[in-house]
């Protein structure tokens, strides 16, 4: 089936089925650095690049109908056949690819200047289409956990990456000085960054350096002490990435190897009772966990004072796995979306779920107001994809496309950033905006108490987070926004589904002390994970000193045995 993309490019620009989609002339030719961009190519069946999962060199796929999934095959010469579902809902499928808006250009200066094969010269190259937008610094591989779906495998690991104080200023100096779009979100990770000595300290520098969002990727058991989380909050931390797969121990033993509910629970009081926001991150395991996609959901919306949103991860396969454990296991975004339906009722499917990259409209008319590159989520269609929610003062929970008759919304963005120039930004341009985009918002159908003026100061924030007015403030204040909640889902790719087209697309990179950035699943997906941190490592004679100067903490007695010091 070709889909209406396709017609649209061989046509020259006109949609042959009717529907106006002036936005995709807006499609860059070429990076900053100067690489053409080649567009997606939409329809099924198609040819991507992708690799083998067991070498990990770039071969050919084909992506293509089955059953009413979409499938994806491929051969290796020297390792043999691969088949697994790379989405679970063609019809979805096709949806999120009539949603795409255009490729960004990268960033003005790669580290790789003169790349010509994905994903082989990560760095970022000149081939790269998207800024950072959202970068992943690990302080360190040690944890105080051992979990089975860790795709850092921390403590398995065998030794110690800890990149020192020095070179973490270093790195978060580079993203400072990306352009043409500075880095100003970081979130850091690990392992357990909340285990790390000097957490706290890193946390203050980061904001001295003018990041604006600072957010961390725990497991919870630190923030769940008061002392600490309350000294995090101090230094500067807005947001926990809260690990969050469920609301039973039962669910925990199986992909955390315990019970931590009492800790999640604890951790989340903390941050009410701090004002530290959430985003609850739920890895799901089909079979394991998805069956409490909707209570994980109703819980969000029933504490929205605290918790923003919810990040939902399917797992990822790193490692070798038969066909036959991978099928009964995999779990995508279409899977996701249904279970999100069935299990709650918030959502029509096909009305309500969008790839984030849609949210590039609102881009494109921010960099036409302002005459300069704007923050941008230019990723693949397929690669994250959601909703958003807004709550009634009545308790309702509504999509916002309930409300907002979307897509001719977007495409009015879209064409606004056509037309408005930021030297003739006055009143009434203002006048016009408003009144141009008021005529989608259906009053009668948002949620008790939501208004248009509202709704445009929920989504204040959205370039400029110091903008950004929290929820958890006093319920009667006139600056109080509207109760909102995002879910967004981002399946990170594996061997078996691993697409060059996407992982070109990323916007959520790691960088490496020596100034290198690497795009997520090019990081976690193929070598360059272990590649960095055996390269980074800490010697065996450094270990030591580390041990010493820490007063042995467990975790690294444990490091230590298994390198033989």
């Amino acid at each position: 089936m070709e889909s209406i993309f396709q017609r649209f490019f061989k046509s020259g620009g006109v949609a042959e089925t009717g529907r106006d989609l002036p936005y995709l002339v807006d499609q860059p030719e070429e990076t900053y650095s100067g690489t053409k961009i080649e567009p997606l190519k939409f329809g099924l069946p198609k040819e991507i690049d992708s690799i083998c999962p067991e070498c990990m060199e770039i071969i050919k796929a084909m992506l293509y109908e089955e059953g009413g999934k979409v499938w994806i095959s491929k051969t290796c010469a020297e390792h043999g056949d691969f088949k697994d579902i790379f989405y679970g809902d063609v019809n979805l499928y096709y949806r999120c690819e009539e949603l795409w808006f255009g490729d960004g250009k990268g960033i003005e200066d790669p580290a790789i200047k003169k790349a010509t094969v994905c994903p082989k010269q990560c760095g970022l190259c000149n081939m790269h289409m998207s800024h950072s937008a959202l970068p992943i610094m690990d302080l360190t591989n040690r944890c105080n956990m051992t979990c089975p779906v860790c795709f850092a495998n921390a403590n398995a690991a065998g030794y110690l990456y800890e990149p020192s104080f020095e070179d973490v200023m270093k790195m978060l100096d580079m993203l400072a000085t990306q352009k043409p779009v500075r880095a100003n979100r970081i979130q850091f990770s690990g392992g357990e960054p909340t285990v790390r000595p000097d957490f706290l300290e890193i946390i203050r520098r980061a904001r001295q350096k003018e990041f604006d969002y600072v957010q961390v990727n725990t497991n919870g058991i630190k923030m769940a002490e008061f002392e600490f989380a309350e000294a995090a909050r101090e230094a500067g931390v807005d947001n926990l990435y809260l690990q969050f797969d469920g609301l039973t121990d039962d669910v925990y033993k199986k992909t955390r190897a315990r019970a931590l509910i009492d800790v999640k629970m604890a951790a989340i009081e903390n941050c009410r009772k701090l004002k530290i926001g959430i985003v609850l991150v739920a890895t799901l395991v089909k079979g394991f966990n998805d069956h409490q996609v909707g209570d994980i959901v109703r819980f969000a919306a029933k504490n929205n004072d605290v918790i923003s949103g919810i990040a939902f991860q399917p797992v990822s396969f790193v490692g070798r796995f038969s066909q036959s454990h991978r099928l009964e296991r995999r779990y995508t975004l279409a899977d996701l979306a249904h279970d999100i339906e069935k299990q709650t009722g918030y959502i029509d499917v096909m009305r309500d779920w969008f790839p984030i990259g849609v949210t590039s409209a609102i881009s494109k008319l921010a960099t036409s107001l302002s005459g300069k590159p704007a923050f941008t989520l230019s990723l693949h269609p397929h690669c994250s994809q959601g909703t958003y929610f807004y709550i009634g003062e009545d308790g309702a929970v509504k999509p916002i496309s309930e409300f907002i008759d979307m897509l001719p919304f977007l495409k009015d963005l879209i064409e606004l950033s056509r037309t408005v120039k930021p030297s003739r930004f006055d009143l009434l341009s203002k006048v016009k905006i408003l009144y141009r985009l008021k005529k989608h918002f259906k009053e009668e159908k948002a949620p008790k108490g939501l208004t248009f003026e509202k709704f445009l100061k929920s989504l204040e924030g959205y370039q400029d987070r110091s903008l950004r007015k929290t929820q958890m403030g006093d319920n009667d204040s006139k600056d109080r926004f509207h109760s909102n909640f995002f879910i967004a889902g981002m399946h990170f790719m594996d061997g078996y589904n691993f697409s060059v087209e996407r992982v070109m697309r990323c916007v959520i990179h790691y960088p490496d002390p020596k100034g290198r950035l690497y795009p997520f699943c090019a990081y976690n997906g193929t070598v360059y994970r272990k590649k960095v941190e055996s390269k980074f490592k800490l010697s065996p004679e450094a270990l030591k000193d580390k041990i010493i100067a820490e007063g042995r903490p467990k975790e690294l007695e444990i490091i230590a045995k298994k390198m033989g010091i």
